[in-house]
């Protein structure tokens, strides 16, 4: 009898494995389905509560409450099934991706502004000039505490990179919290080939879109880029604060530029072949006296040709009398 419940246990074992039974959820967690319908109205009571007038905190405490109130659960059972999807990463990640596509399609509906959690790079893939590079969950989450308190990634370059690449690192953040909201921090980190390593801080609070920039500048512009990394760290809770808190990271993308690249100047063939013929003279080597330019300077030869004035012929006579006048006494 203990062999044979021995091999059932086995078999039983087994064929969960083959079968790939999951673990039931504990009693008191919501269904996938139940917890999809609360985010969807508890996103938009946390946007309609930042667009009232007056004290905030409070108003989001009475739009949180009703929605409790709607669905016919207790604070106490939403925090515990918001802690039981966050440890079950793929679960939550499928339930966040529905919220986040029905909170967009019924924003307007209820006076919620939905361009302020619209992804404005959605539209880019992974090739082009401007691309979207990520390879990540598009969404993630932290909670302050020693464990979850920090989401990290890292990017390896590949031979689509050039030198020269800006980065954008987007996201959005929404706050799920029935206290005040905590500040956390991001970190985006650029390593180059030559070693060097540069960071951007980024202070991240409230439920808005941040977009982490970095543009490199010489020398980095002309070498390559090894690896993107970085993280949003959240600070862990004080002593005494009891109030459940997650750091929701939507639409997480990395957008890569590529440099403009100078255009070059098309040069007329016919001028380069007049200017392969030199036609300029040959400039002296050392600068030359205004006389000694003159004389290099092409002029006309001109020859001067003096003619002899014929001699008057003496007459004879004439000469006579001269003789006469020179030898008289």
């Amino acid at each position: 009898m203990r062999s044979n419940a021995f091999v059932f246990c086995c078999l039983t074992l087994a064929s969960c494995v083959l079968m790939g039974c999951k673990p039931k959820r504990p009693s008191g967690i919501l269904s996938e389905k139940k917890m999809e319908n609360v985010m969807v109205d508890y996103h938009l009571a946390q946007g309609m509560a930042d667009q009232a007038d007056g004290d905030v905190e409070a108003a989001r405490y009475r739009y949180i409450q009703a929605v409790f109130k709607k669905h016919h659960i207790t604070e106490a059972v939403f925090d515990s099934s918001l802690v039981y999807y966050f440890e079950n990463s793929e679960k939550f990640n499928d339930i966040y991706k529905n919220v986040s596509q029905r909170v967009q399609a019924q924003a307007e509906k209820f006076g919620v502004d939905a361009r302020a959690t619209q992804n404005q790079y959605s539209h880019l893939t992974s090739q082009g000039d401007t691309a979207n590079v990520w390879t990540d969950h598009s969404n993630a989450c932290i909670i302050p505490n020693k464990l979850q308190n920090i989401y990290q990634f890292a990017l390896m370059a590949d031979s689509t990179y050039q030198t020269g690449d800006s980065f954008i690192w987007h996201f959005h953040t929404q706050y799920i919290t029935q206290g005040i909201d905590r500040e956390a921090y991001a970190v985006l980190s650029l390593q180059y080939e030559n070693d060097s390593v540069v960071s951007v801080t980024q202070y991240v609070r409230g439920n808005n879109n941040f977009d982490v920039r970095f543009s490199p500048s010489a020398p980095l512009d002309t070498v390559p880029l090894r690896k993107i990394s970085g993280f949003v760290f959240m600070p862990t809770m004080q002593k005494g604060e009891n109030n459940l808190m997650i750091l929701l990271l939507q639409d997480l993308s990395m957008i890569r530029m590529h440099a403009e690249k100078k255009e070059a100047v098309a040069v007329d063939s016919t001028l380069t072949d007049s200017l392969q013929h030199d036609t300029m003279p040959d400039l002296p080597s050392k600068r030359l006296s205004p006389l000694e330019i003159r004389d290099k300077q092409p002029h006309e030869k001109k020859i001067d040709v003096v003619k002899e004035k014929p001699s008057r012929p003496i007459r004879r006579n004439q000469g006579n009398s001269r003789l006469k006048r020179r030898y008289q006494l």
